[in-house]
């Protein structure tokens, strides 16, 4: 029974570990004004590797990036379809809020460096 418990408790800190891991990594949050008339469709380009998506009244989206990505390594979010706004990121940072208004534009771009902002804390 022993044995048995020490290894459910390794198997636990090992996947704790990896949560921990994988949540710390930095972060892109768009936040969409809850006042909105309905959704609005962003592109988020990460290095070449394009998402198209809906982002609804309200409605807060995250991202994870890789930890250590390459020197060249870009993120481009934008709204084509509503007001051609769009904000281009290089890293290095931790996390970054981008704040869609209610009239379907970037109104305010938040860049935080600290580690601690990539789980929410101030």
């Amino acid at each position: 029974m022993k044995k048995i418990l020490k290894i459910a408790a390794v198997l636990t800190l090992c996947w704790l570990a990896f949560g921990a891991y994988v949540h710390t990594k930095p972060l892109i949050a768009l936040h969409y004004a809850p006042e909105a008339a309905g959704p609005v469709v962003y592109f988020l380009n990460r290095d070449d590797h394009i998402v198209k998506e809906k982002i609804h009244p309200g409605e807060v989206k995250e991202f994870r990036i890789p930890r250590n990505p390459k020197p060249n390594y870009y993120i481009d979010v934008s709204l084509p379809f509503s007001s051609h706004d769009g904000v281009e990121l290089t890293p290095p940072f931790s996390r970054v809020d981008v704040y869609i208004g209610a009239d379907a534009k970037i109104v305010r771009t938040v860049v935080h460096t600290d580690f601690w902002a990539r789980i929410g804390a101030d």
